[in-house]
């Protein structure tokens, strides 16, 4: 029934689609009941066939590139003594590095909330105001880190693309 390189979707107990959608590619098939899956992450699991159903390419595409949004890596908050940080960089006035912190903390906040929501609901289930702040917290947490990154190098600027 099933060959190598079908595209499938992986369902849950009751036989529906799991909920955020997981998709999967038939990478060999040891019978009749049994194959083995090739899953977005690149790992691999054996898999009985009432376990899924086969979708067509475009829909697999489709929920393919959601697995993958949704597994984007977000910043992690920035683990440094704001007092030492600054004492290392007087030119910089002490006001201005506590701001860009605490602004950095607030668009980290914003990136896992979005991040959270779109694992529960699903992005096309994201409200338009919610979606604006996200947008803007990507723009400012690049800021940030770049102005972080050129006080100190071993801060990392994310590549949110």
């Amino acid at each position: 029934m099933y060959k190598k390189g079908d595209k499938v979707i992986i369902l849950d107990y009751n036989g529906k689609p799991l909920v955020p959608h997981v998709v999967a590619e038939i990478e060999d098939v040891y019978g009749p009941d049994r194959v083995r899956l090739l899953l977005p992450d690149n790992a691999c699991c054996l898999e009985f066939t009432d376990r899924f159903e086969p979708i067509d390419e475009e829909t697999y595409d489709s929920y393919l590139h959601s697995v993958h949004e949704r597994e984007k890596e977000i910043p992690v908050d920035l683990q440094i003594d704001i007092r030492k940080f600054a004492s290392k960089h007087p030119r910089r006035r002490m006001d201005e590095i506590i701001k860009k912190f605490d602004l950095d903390k607030r668009y980290c906040s914003i990136l896992n909330a979005y991040l959270g929501r779109v694992r529960m609901y699903g992005k096309e289930n994201i409200n338009e105001r919610f979606l604006y702040e996200y947008n803007e917290a990507l723009y400012g947490i690049i800021e940030t880190r770049t102005f972080f990154h050129d006080l100190d190098p071993s801060i990392k600027i994310p590549d949110l693309n």
